[in-house]
């Protein structure tokens, strides 16, 4: 089944959730390694930090252009303040999502260094300015950590659904 039901998630939205999430563990990563590296495996690791970073913009409007084009499963949860509370969750991942690359592609536009996606140079869209650099990466990192503990929050919540309520939101997801 490609298309979502009222009942299942198709094997596309499986594949986005899924492929992204493993994304977003690689990217978290080597984010954080990264900042203990030097030279060469610094530069290497950034590479692909950027790359998959611009991958994961890309990504996340395909994802949504998806998501807005078929039919979303029902929800499980019938709490309006556990509704609330998961569409408040799916806004800050989003968002974070959406904002970590614009944030980074920033970032390195102000440090000075090129960008490049998977070996393809991009242009620049801001000076280099050192003033701002330590804010930059400031706000870079917050929405880092924001995509991080909103990933865990995910997590655990998958985690209550499936073994503690043991009801279907993990068998939605699931391929098969």
């Amino acid at each position: 089944m490609i298309l979502n039901n009222s009942f299942k998630y198709g094997l596309v939205s499986k594949m986005f959730h899924w492929y992204m999430a493993i994304l977003l563990l690689v990217i978290l990563l080597i984010g954080n390694l990264s900042e203990h590296l030097s030279g060469n495996f610094y530069n290497y690791s950034m590479l692909i930090h950027n790359s998959l970073g611009i991958l994961i913009f890309v990504l996340v409007f395909l994802r949504l252009a998806w998501r807005w084009s078929n039919k979303i499963p029902e929800k499980i949860i019938i709490n309006k303040f556990f509704n609330l509370l998961s569409n408040f969750a799916f806004f800050i991942f989003y968002f974070a999502m959406i904002f970590a690359p614009i944030t980074g592609y920033v970032l390195m536009n102000i440090e000075g260094k090129q960008i490049s996606f998977f070996g393809y140079n991009l242009p620049k869209l801001i000076d280099q300015n050192n003033n701002y650099e330590i804010l930059s990466h400031q706000i870079h990192g917050i929405m880092g950590d924001l995509i991080l503990y909103t990933f865990i929050l995910h997590i655990l919540v998958a985690g209550y659904h499936h073994w503690i309520r043991k009801d279907n939101s993990f068998k939605i997801m699931k391929f098969e």
